[in-house]
């Protein structure tokens, strides 16, 4: 399953911003997923809060944007967005296409908890 490795992937990136800027933990993080593997992005919700639990990432509010990819027919140059179980082109069925799609997974934004200064 895509979505756990990329899950795991998050927590472990979070953890390590976590402690390159001394924080608390992480208040909140802002992805992107994308990619041709057709990310199911609730799973992905529920596996990053799995995985999270007893970690500076627990608690963590995470939104998620959803890129979608991009194909274009090389037979007849439709440009369509490709389907997981059937990525053919819709317009004459030809499966010769190009697809375009963003990393599987990006940080767009972190909030995390600092120390208070006193």
């Amino acid at each position: 399953m895509h979505e756990s490795q990329l899950a795991r992937k998050l927590v472990a990136t979070l953890e390590a911003a976590v402690k390159e800027r001394s924080a608390k933990s992480v208040k909140s993080v802002k992805v992107r997923l994308g990619g041709v593997h057709w990310i199911d992005s609730e799973a992905f919700r529920e596996l990053f809060a799995l995985f999270s639990q007893g970690t500076t990432c627990e608690g963590a509010e995470l939104f998620v944007e959803e890129a979608q990819p991009k194909a274009k027919c090389l037979q007849c140059g439709t440009n369509f967005v490709p389907h997981d179980h059937d990525p053919a082109c819709p317009r004459c069925g030809s499966s010769e296409i190009e697809i375009d799609a963003e990393p599987d997974l990006q940080i767009l934004e972190i909030s995390l908890l600092m120390p208070s200064l006193q």
